[in-house]
């Protein structure tokens, strides 16, 4: 309504009105078209309150509505002003041009300004995701490295270089140059989001090469990767989460113990790769863990390639545990 009013001051702001006309009959002149801007702006404003509560979605829609109803409250209030005031009026036609005018700018500002405000939301949501995404994969990371360093791991390990010391020095010169070597790629890992698959291959190897000598000859490895999987590119150490869950929780409790297998292959338009042993397998024994290497392992997983990628387990035939990683191809490599 105040809109009305304003309008209907450009009335008096024109000079010819002054000049032509005595004070009295202009602001007799200026309240009759206060009235009709009034009578005219109710009407405009009962049919777009009106509107607004209509469910509509879309954007362009909503500004197609706001513009449609300015048009059709004007036709409204015009009406009734001739039914409620005998004067003459202007046609209908001119005035549904006129106000036809009104209306699309009115509804460009708008969809304008709203789609604005929707750009940057859209905008501020993708940021605060993507950083909750960062935060969230250094967090796994740091868990990760966490879990594959742990104290239980690093004071066995020990152990045995001391003990090697005693018995057999060049072996445990080549234990201790393994273990130097697994801590030394994994800290370097610790803050990159995406490692080459041969990076992290060395790294099992250096860690397996150490759990060999403590197993004492129980553990078998395969590594079965094509050269033009190598240089593509996978969070850091899932794979090593997989690998450290297959020796301690299926390898290390089997009194015969067992082989332990990387195989990676191409499937279309994904990558896949598998940690599989021959393991005591699902519930043999009370060694289960706690899911927090996995749970982890999935959620860097989901930030980075989101469900285009998966981890799941299954029981690895006869015996263990099979963890499948699927991957999105890299977009630019060759099958």
């Amino acid at each position: 309504m105040g809109v009305s009013f304003l309008l209907s001051l450009q009335f008096l702001t024109q000079d010819w009105v002054w000049a032509n006309w005595p004070v009295d009959e202009v602001l007799l002149a200026w309240l009759y078209l206060l009235r009709d801007r009034l009578v005219v702006g109710l009407a405009i404003t009962l049919l777009v309150w009106s509107a607004g509560l209509l469910p509509v979605a879309s954007l362009r829609w909503r500004a197609v509505l706001l513009a449609g109803t300015i048009v059709f409250g004007a036709l409204v209030g015009e009406i009734a002003l001739r039914l409620l005031v005998d004067e003459p009026r202007r046609e209908l036609g001119e005035i549904a041009a006129r106000w036809s005018l009104v209306a699309l700018s009115i509804a460009a500002m708008f969809y304008l300004w709203r789609n604005s405000i929707e750009v940057h939301a859209r905008w501020q949501a993708e940021t605060l995701d993507r950083l909750r995404g960062q935060q969230q994969l250094a967090n796994a990371q740091l868990v990760a490295l966490k879990n594959q360093i742990e104290p239980h791991f690093l004071f066995n390990t020990l152990a045995t270089v001391r003990q090697l010391h005693r018995t057999e020095p060049s072996a445990g010169a080549v234990l201790l140059a393994d273990f130097i070597d697994y801590l030394r790629r994994a800290m370097q890992m610790l803050d990159r989001p995406q490692v080459p698959l041969a990076q992290e291959l060395a790294l099992l190897r250096a860690y397996l090469a150490v759990i060999a000598v403590r197993m004492s000859g129980r553990l078998r490895i395969e590594v079965d990767v094509p050269v033009e999987l190598m240089q593509v590119l996978i969070p850091p150490l899932v794979l090593a989460t997989l690998v450290e869950n297959a020796v301690k929780h299926g390898l290390t409790p089997a009194p015969e113990g067992g082989l332990l297998r990387i195989a990676g292959q191409s499937k279309g338009r994904h990558i896949e790769i598998v940690v599989e042993d021959t393991g005591i397998g699902f519930g043999a024994g009370s060694t289960g863990g706690s899911g927090i290497g996995l749970a982890n392992a999935r959620a860097r997983l989901r930030t980075l390639y989101g469900a285009a990628s998966s981890l799941r387990l299954e029981t690895n035939d006869p015996s263990g545990v099979r963890a499948i990683v699927n991957l999105p191809r890299p977009t630019g490599r060759r099958r």
